[in-house]
């Protein structure tokens, strides 16, 4: 594993984007350098909260590296992770603290099972706002990254692309998933038709951060999802608006005042132009949401 060791002299300062997304880069390289020198064709798994959500020994050894990794490299800071939850940072200023969002593999399911479709993901943040972010596929190859220089993919900048029209466009999402069937099926289902009908094809990956990346690359037009956690959208957030998307979030029964990549519902659009019937459903699964709550 590669050492994140710097001299006390060279430590990147709290307020320096560029160096957040450095030190989120080789945090997400030791990682990755890990998950590759794994036999993955017998991967053990576990249910956490059930068999649609799993969670394997790798992610919490990968959290692990990531977390010192980080904590080296930006002694203080935050750290908000899918499996070891959040860990404070040290900062008595909140609009100055540094937090990282961490999810090691995002798309577990697809990793246990063999599959290349998963990836480390990190996301920074000073105060409230993103300010870096790295998703790393480590068997596909491919790093995104998002910070004072832009979007990129393998230090490439992503080029900023138009939303296709829905009747053409290939939408990332796995909605309704099991959740959103559970807490509302009649409109879910009804949901459903209205996509299949309205959108030109709709896939799921098994990972939102990737879903992000690959339509801030603009190889599917929006990707969006009902529920979610900031560790899996942090990067994903900023990686799309750098490249020239638009996100649209909603707060569920949450504060409607929280930042973007802490509400759970989102539709993110590879360019400025937004697809109606994703934002429309999406509407109304929030009206809904409020109307049970």
């Amino acid at each position: 594993m590669t050492s994140a060791h710097r001299p006390d002299d060279q430590q990147p300062s709290t307020s320096d984007p560029a160096a957040l997304l450095e030190a989120a880069r080789v945090a997400a390289r030791a990682a990755a350098e890990y998950i590759r020198g794994l036999d993955r064709s017998q991967i053990g798994r576990e249910d956490k909260t059930s068999a649609h959500d799993i969670v394997t020994v790798h992610d919490r050894a990968c959290e692990e590296i990531i977390v010192s990794s980080l904590r080296e490299q930006v002694p203080g800071c935050r750290i908000v992770g899918e499996e070891g939850g959040e860990r404070e940072g040290q900062t008595s200023d909140a609009a100055q603290q540094v937090t990282f969002f961490v999810d090691p593999i995002d798309g577990t399911s697809n990793f246990a099972a063999g599959m290349p479709l998963f990836c480390v993901s990190i996301g920074a943040a000073i105060g409230e706002e993103l300010v870096a972010g790295v998703i790393d596929l480590p068997v596909l190859g491919q790093v995104f990254t998002a910070g004072p220089d832009g979007a990129r993919l393998n230090g490439e900048a992503l080029a900023p692309r138009a939303t296709k029209a829905a009747r053409d466009a290939l939408v990332l999402t796995n909605y309704p998933g099991v959740r959103a069937l559970g807490e509302d099926q009649e409109g879910a289902l009804a949901d459903l038709l209205r996509l299949t009908d309205e959108l030109g094809s709709v896939r799921s990956l098994g990972s939102a951060a990737i879903e992000l990346a690959w339509v801030a690359a603009g190889w599917a037009g929006a990707t969006a999802l009902p529920s979610i956690h900031s560790w899996d959208i942090a990067a994903g957030f900023l990686l799309v608006r750098q490249a020239g998307g638009s996100i649209r979030t909603w707060p569920g029964t949450g504060p409607a005042e929280a930042p973007d990549h802490e509400r759970p519902a989102y539709v993110a659009c590879t360019g400025a132009e937004r697809i109606a019937v994703l934002d429309e459903v999406f509407e109304g699964i929030q009206h809904r949401r409020e109307a049970r709550a």
